[in-house]
C-alpha cells in the first residue's frame, strides 16, 4: 500500500520549527504527490492545543492508526510527546519500516501494535488521543474488507478506555458525507456505542484522500 500522507523525517520537522525555516519540508513536499494533505490535521490540532494550553511542550498525546506518522510527527517536533501506533495490516510496501528509525527521537515513539493490544500492554494517560478517520474501520475492516474488525462489544469497550484515559480532549475524524457512509455518521456511530459523550465542539472539515470532507471534532473531557 503507498500511503496518501506526504513522507516528512522528523529531522526536517524539527530544523524547520527549531529555525523557522520550511523551504526543505516545502522542497519535501513539492517532490510528492500529496502535498500537503495531512498538515491541514496537524497545524488545527496544535493551534487548539495551544490556545487550550497555552504551550504544546511535555503535552502526552497518543496517535491511533497514525499511518506513516505524519501528524505525529508534526506534533513531536512542535514540542508534543507523541506515541503513534498502527497495526500495519495493510502494509506490503515497508510504510512503517522508516518509522522505527525515528522512534524516540524529539519526543516520538512509534509501535505497531493493535489497539487493544496496547491498551492492554500499556496504562499510560494522554492530554489527548487522535482518532483520525480510523473508528469507521472498527466496525468494517480496513477500507470494509473485514479485517481485523471488531465486535460491538469491542468497540464500546475501546471508547470507554480511551475517554477515561484522556485528560483533555480526543480529536476525532470521521467521514460525513461520502459513499458507503451517510450523513452524520461519525455522531451516530459514537452514539451507537457510547451511553454518554463528552462535550463536543467542531473544528470545520477536513478532506479525504478520497476528495470528499470529513466532520472534524473535540471532544473535550474538562
Amino acid at each position: 500500500m503507498t500511503t496518501y500522507l506526504p513522507e516528512l523525517g522528523i529531522s526536517d520537522l524539527v530544523h524547520a520549527v527549531e529555525s523557522r525555516d520550511w523551504s526543505v519540508v516545502d522542497q519535501r513536499l513539492g517532490e510528492q504527490q500529496f502535498e500537503r494533505l495531512g498538515l491541514d490535521r496537524a497545524l488545527r490540532i496544535a493551534s487548539d492545543l495551544a490556545l487550550r494550553h497555552g504551550s504544546l511542550r511535555g503535552l502526552r498525546v497518543l496517535d491511533v492508526g497514525c499511518n506513516n506518522g505524519l501528524v505525529a510527527k508534526t506534533l513531536a517536533a512542535l514540542g508534543c510527546n507523541v506515541v503513534g501506533i498502527d497495526n500495519g495490516d495493510v502494509d506490503n510496501q515497508g510504510l512503517y519500516s522508516d518509522l522505527h528509525s525515528q522512534t524516540q527521537r524529539a519526543g516520538f515513539e512509534f509501535h505497531r501494535q493493535d489497539l487493544s493490544d496496547f491498551l492492554a500492554s500499556d496504562d499510560r494517560y494522554w492530554d489527548c488521543i487522535l482518532l483520525l478517520s480510523v473508528t469507521h474501520h472498527w466496525e468494517s475492516g480496513y477500507a470494509m474488507s473485514g479485517e481485523r474488525r471488531y465486535s460491538d462489544d469491542d468497540i464500546r469497550n475501546l471508547l470507554a478506555t480511551l475517554f477515561a484515559r484522556t485528560r483533555a480532549s480526543i480529536y476525532y475524524e470521521c467521514p460525513a458525507k461520502e459513499p458507503g457512509f451517510d450523513a452524520g455518521f461519525g455522531v451516530n456511530f459514537l452514539l451507537r456505542y457510547c451511553s454518554e459523550l463528552p462535550k463536543m465542539r467542531t473544528l470545520g472539515h477536513t478532506i479525504g484522500p478520497n476528495g470528499y470532507p470529513r466532520e472534524f471534532w473535540a471532544l473535550d473531557m474538562e
